[in-house]
């Protein structure tokens, strides 16, 4: 009787030990949590991912993936199943991606939201899948697959360009470069004389400019010289036609005594007035004889310098 009161007793202290062994463990790591599972879906490769791997919203670990399979309907979907602590934030708008544990080549899975859909969601939605968007490293091998195929389509196109009929034609038109760049060098070289002349033909060009600018500084005077001569004769006109008119009133008072003295006067004005009116003409037609002089007549026939066939003597 004894006998089985002692192993009943220990029994009932190997139980208890047991329940605290595994209440200890329980509270030691922190799992009393109460998790909600969420399904993740993505048609990428989930490469290094395996069971029990780490879950992370934002950098914070949350949980930890429960099963990876493939989906019954349609083999090229993956299924991720995922426990995540309860009271995570997950919205309408998380999504998910794997993330790379360092050297060690393994995945995890890294939940982000976008805040398009702020909604929050429930896990006991059987409908509900939480999308996975490619990782940086599916984005890189899909980015270096595009560079290849474009690296590929350069080559052949290169090859294509580079066939033996186009290289001849490229040899042809760089021996035709060759050709024009030696005759821009000789032509630059003719050209040098010419330009460093430049300079000079500046200088002459300069004294022409200075002494044309001298020239008609001489013009100008001449003409001021020749207009005052003009106003001079206008005014021995002007005298002229006074000593006229007092000429007419002292032949008026005197008519009778001084006549013929008054006509001889009257003739001499006359004869003054025509040498006038031809010497006005004369200076209206050529004013340049008040300071050259007037000009020698054309010698006549038998006289030094005459011309019969011209009509005019030699100057």
């Amino acid at each position: 009787m004894e006998n089985r009161a002692y192993a009943f007793a220990v029994g009932v202290f190997t139980l208890l030990l047991g329940a605290g062994v595994v209440v200890a463990a329980m509270w030691l790591s922190g799992e009393t949590d109460t998790f909600e599972t969420f399904t993740l879906e993505t048609r990428h490769p989930v490469t290094g991912l395996n069971v029990q791997a780490p879950v992370r919203f934002r950098g914070v670990d949350v949980g930890k993936v429960e099963s990876i399979a493939f989906s019954a309907g349609e083999p090229q979907r993956i299924l991720v199943r995922i426990a995540v602590r309860a009271g995570t934030p997950l919205t309408r708008g998380t999504y998910g991606t794997l993330g790379s544990q360092g050297v060690t080549g393994l995945s995890y899975v890294i939940l982000d939201d976008d805040g398009s859909r702020p909604e929050r969601v429930a896990s006991a939605d059987p409908e509900l899948r939480i999308p996975m968007r490619p990782s940086f490293l599916d984005e890189i091998s899909g980015s270096g697959r595009d560079l290849l195929t474009d690296v590929r389509q350069v080559a052949a196109r290169v090859n294509a360009l580079l066939d033996e009929k186009n290289q001849a034609q490229l040899i042809r038109t760089l021996a035709g470069l060759e050709s024009a760049t030696n005759r821009i060098s000789a032509l630059a070289a003719k050209l040098d004389p010419a330009v460093e002349e430049i300079p000079g033909l500046a200088v002459d060009a300069r004294k022409a400019f200075t002494r044309a600018e001298e020239l008609i500084g001489n013009l100008n005077r001449l003409t001021l010289e020749l207009t005052r001569h003009v106003d001079a004769i206008e005014r021995v006109a002007r005298s002229a036609e006074q000593v006229g008119g007092a000429v007419q009133s002292v032949s008026t008072a005197a008519t009778g005594q001084t006549l013929p003295r008054v006509n001889e006067l009257v003739e001499e004005l006359a004869r003054t007035s025509r040498s006038l009116d031809r010497l006005l003409g004369e200076l209206s037609e050529q004013p340049a004889s008040l300071v050259f002089g007037r000009p020698r007549a054309a010698p006549g026939p038998g006289e030094p310098g005459f011309n019969p066939g011209r009509g005019e003597g030699k100057r």
